[in-house]
């Protein structure tokens, strides 16, 4: 019987040596499956994060130059700096927020040298085995990541950079610099950079003369600023504010009288609002660029903006995570270090501002909060580029600071039809002359009682009929309406907005004049959307780099045939329908439509001309109806801007660009499907994606080859002199070879030089070729010295794997013994748990805090222990 054990047990041993090998094999084979796929990337990646590096030095994390903002011939508009903003240097920190803030976010910080790979594979362990989410980042690489990269975006190229810098960043500058950078300038939320900004916004104190309660505060802060934001969410806060003063008191920062008093204070914030030099809230047009800016600045960090949801649930998600990264990117933004250019015209801003305030001079009555009342919200656009020339977003800055333009969602009634109900369906098929009927349909009434029986598309429009918008809305099975509002940024849609309700205007949320204008400048452009902006560019002063350049990409949401159908129609509302007194004196080609809702809450015009497109909403504040005077002002506004504008722009006497395909003979309109492929832009619109992707290879080419100039400002004497020096850099490394293993690290030194010498060149075509002889370089320089090392593996390999077994076998000793002394504490602690639950003890959550401590520590270590079950007598 013992010899049969015996041999199982033999057999058993013989097959482990095959097991591991199998299980090396496969991860050998992983790796090398990786390598090739992503080999490049990481490569280049580490070469980006090198180059980030060598750049900086201590003024990168000290206060910016304030941000600037530039109308459309580069004259300064605003600047913007926070004048509470206060850099506190190591010396003057309150010393326990640095040794506070150590231990809570990163408790290793004096020992790593950037990168933590035990709290790594802690991290990767503890959402493996246990399902908890544990960080992984040092605050090294976290303030590399908001400060030097400003990338949030979850991807293997920013993580690489980022662990790459955080080391570089380390031999760079000494502890207390890296933890007084940290301090200063990590995300606190509420537009709060750093501890001292912060100290002011929520408690409206110097963080000398904080208490511990409220050290304890802004230190939980930066883990989550969303999630653990006091003003929000005051009972998140609390709790994380005792667990920062249990580690406090554990690590021996404070004693346990002075944890047990903190932890049972109220919060105590008094909110001081920040102060900026210039106050974006007092004009309107760079209010909207700042916000354009904000959103841009959330793209290149990673953000992806989202206006299709499949429930509400997604939807809410979303909004928690935009509402994080726009506060993020604004208080970036205000705290300066860029430069905003914009197609401002401060002159026009001001004249459509002062006609709009004329139109509603007579009707001016303040609420009971000093507001005027009705408001009012218009946005101009630019047809060809989707400019935002001008933007009114209240009755001026004095009464409220809400640009209403951009925040204010409202309901825009029938003003919705053309987008929702006849668009759509002039793709399907309809015409203006099709029949329709105006006959009871559900709940659904119109403006006039009764109905009117059968009738044409045109005549329907013209009159606003809601029963025939309705039943068109109602034919679209696919509801591409949804979609295609989506396609054009109407950023509140909600997954309930899927009805054909949509069409009387009826959004859950509503909508702004600045998302009805673009919508309906689509039309104008043969049905390509282009996102409305009045920012042209903007550029990081700190990183000398653009972050973004507007180049009015368009984006097909309704077909060139379905547009003009649409234009065509809508031209008969203002000759012929309720929006006659829009009409415009000076020229004859306007097309727009009118739209109020229930009870008259809410007034709406949107009218065009082949130029721009202008959306005007006008109502009280508070949903009081408004009088049969008041109705009529978004159509008065519209007509006294779009006869400025005619003029201002020198619009000539011209008819909206009709397709081939169309065809007209009075007010009759047809498709003309012979000539659908005769013109050049029948053929753009029907091959548009082989149209533009062709279109942006070249002008890339073109680009790549001119970016020095156009971007960079270079002459080519400046920029071929650059890449002069990159090449006889490279020659230069080409003539001398690597003859023994020690020359890897000089010949390793000269490719990284090299790489810091292309950073220099601009032109991207060259660039481009050296950054692929670089990456040549850099391959035969691996093989050489695997080459040269493989000579002295063999002698070295034995040795090597002989003390990596004493070392692993005094690894298992040492980490036996720390369980075989930790297991006594736990053991007593857990009878402590039991006996505080048992008896209702004040202080039984820190106990049970006290055991998972123990738990966590016994299991880092490779000990087992139960999972934590507490049997609470009720």
């Amino acid at each position: 019987m013992r010899e049969t054990t015996k041999r199982k047990t033999i057999k058993r041993r013989r097959k482990w040596p095959k097991v591991l090998l199998a299980i090396l094999a496969v991860l050998v084979i992983l790796i090398a499956i990786t390598w090739l796929k992503f080999g490049s990337q990481i490569k280049t990646s580490i070469a980006d994060g090198y180059a980030y590096s060598s750049h900086l030095d201590a003024k990168d994390f000290y206060p910016k130059n304030s941000t600037v903002v530039y109308d459309k011939n580069g004259k300064q508009l605003a600047k913007f700096s926070r004048s509470d903003a206060s850099y506190t240097k190591e010396k003057d920190i309150n010393p326990l927020i640095s040794k506070g803030l150590v231990d809570v976010e990163d408790s290793r910080f004096y020992i790593h040298h950037g990168v933590d790979m035990y709290a790594i594979l802690r991290s990767i362990g503890s959402r493996v085995i246990q399902h908890r989410v544990q960080g992984g980042s040092t605050l090294t690489q976290q303030l590399v990541k908001n400060v030097v990269l400003k990338d949030q975006s979850q991807t293997m190229s920013r993580k690489i950079k980022e662990m790459v810098i955080a080391q570089e960043i380390e031999k760079k500058f000494s502890k207390k610099d890296i933890l007084e950078f940290y301090i200063n300038d990590v995300y606190m939320g509420h537009a709060s950079y750093g501890f001292s900004s912060a100290a002011k916004y929520y408690f409206s104190k110097d963080q000398n003369d904080l208490s511990l309660d409220q050290i304890a505060m802004l230190i939980g802060i930066p883990n989550n600023p969303v999630y653990y934001d006091p003003v929000s969410y005051p009972e998140r806060s609390v709790k994380r504010r005792n667990m920062v003063l249990n580690i406090m008191n554990k690590r021996g920062l404070i004693s346990h009288k002075e944890y047990m008093s903190a932890r049972k204070k109220p919060l105590g914030l008094k909110v001081n609002q920040h102060s900026f030099d210039n106050d974006i809230s007092k004009n309107y047009a760079v209010n909207y660029a700042v916000f354009s800016a904000t959103e841009e600045l959330m793209k290149s960090s990673g953000f992806s903006m989202k206006y299709n949801f499949k429930n509400n649930d997604e939807r809410n998600d979303y909004y928690k995570s935009y509402g994080q990264a726009f506060d993020i990117a604004q208080g970036q933004l205000l705290n300066g270090g860029y430069s905003i250019r914009t197609s401002i015209d401060p002159g026009l801003q001001a004249r459509v501002e002062q006609l709009v305030e004329q139109t509603y001079a007579d009707n001016s009555v303040k609420d009971k909060d000093g507001k005027l009342q009705p408001q009012v919200s218009s946005t101009v656009i630019d047809n060809k580029t989707g400019n935002v020339l001008a933007i009114v977003g209240g009755r001026g800055t004095e009464y409220d600071q809400l640009n209403r333009a951009i925040n204010g969602y409202r309901q825009p009634g029938s003003a919705a039809k053309p987008l929702v109900a006849y668009a759509p369906a002039f793709e399907r098929g309809y015409l203006p002359q099709s029949s329709v009927t105006d006959s009871a349909v559900g709940s659904i009434t119109n403006w006039y009682s009764g109905f009117t029986g059968q009738t044409t598309v045109r005549h329907a429009l013209e009159n606003s009929i809601n029963t025939v918008a309705y039943k068109l809305a109602s034919q679209d099975k696919q509801k591409s309406y949804y979609d295609d509002l989506a396609k054009m940024e109407f950023a509140r849609l909600s997954p309930n907005d899927r009805n054909p309700i949509l069409a009387l205007g009826a959004f859950t949320y509503g909508t702004t004049t600045t998302e009805m204008a673009s919508g309906y400048s689509s039309f104008s452009r043969s049905g390509n959307f282009i996102h409305p902006s009045n920012v042209s560019s903007i550029y990081d002063e700190s990183n000398e780099r653009m972050i973004y350049e507007n180049r009015h990409l368009p984006k097909k949401v309704y077909t060139a045939d379905a547009s003009y159908l649409m234009l065509n129609t809508m031209q008969s509302v203002i000759t012929d329908g309720l929006g006659k007194a829009a009409s415009l004196d000076n020229f004859k080609y306007t097309a727009g439509k009118t739209g109020t809702t229930d009870d008259y809450k809410d007034s709406y015009f949107v009218g065009m001309t082949p130029n721009f497109t202008i959306a005007n909403w006008t109502g009280n504040d508070h949903g009081n109806s408004l009088t049969g005077g008041q109705e009529g002002l978004p159509m008065a506004t519209f007509k006294a801007e779009g006869q400025y504008l005619v003029d201002y722009l020198k619009e000539k006497q011209q008819n909206f660009k009709k397709p081939s395909t169309v065809k007209v003979s009075g007010s009759n309109l047809s498709i003309d499907e012979s000539k659908r492929k005769q013109t050049i832009q029948d053929i753009i619109d029907l091959n548009f994606n082989d149209f533009k992707t062709t279109q942006e290879k070249q002008n890339q080419e073109r680009l790549f080859n001119m970016d020095y100039r156009i971007i960079y400002h270079l002459s080519k004497k400046e920029e071929f002199k650059r890449e002069a020096k990159v090449q006889r850099a490279i020659d230069k490394y080409n003539d001398s070879l690597m003859v023994k293993e020690s020359d890897y690290s000089k010949k390793l030194d000269e490719l990284q030089k090299i790489r810091y010498l292309n950073i220099n060149v601009k032109r991207q075509k060259a660039k481009n070729k050296f950054t692929d002889q670089i990456a040549d370089m850099q391959k035969q320089l691996n093989l050489q010295q695997a080459t040269l090392a493989a000579e002295k593996e063999n002698g070295k390999l034995a040795k090597y794997n002989t003390e990596k077994r004493q070392i692993e076998a005094q690894r298992a000793t040492d980490r036996k013994k720390m369980v075989d002394k930790l297991m006594p504490q736990y053991n007593e602690q857990v009878q402590k748990v039991k006996e505080a639950y048992k008896n209702n003890d004040s202080d039984k959550e820190d106990q049970k805090q006290e055991l998972i401590n123990l738990m966590n520590e016994i299991r880092s270590y490779g000990g087992t222990v139960p999972d934590l079950k507490l049997y609470i007598n009720n």
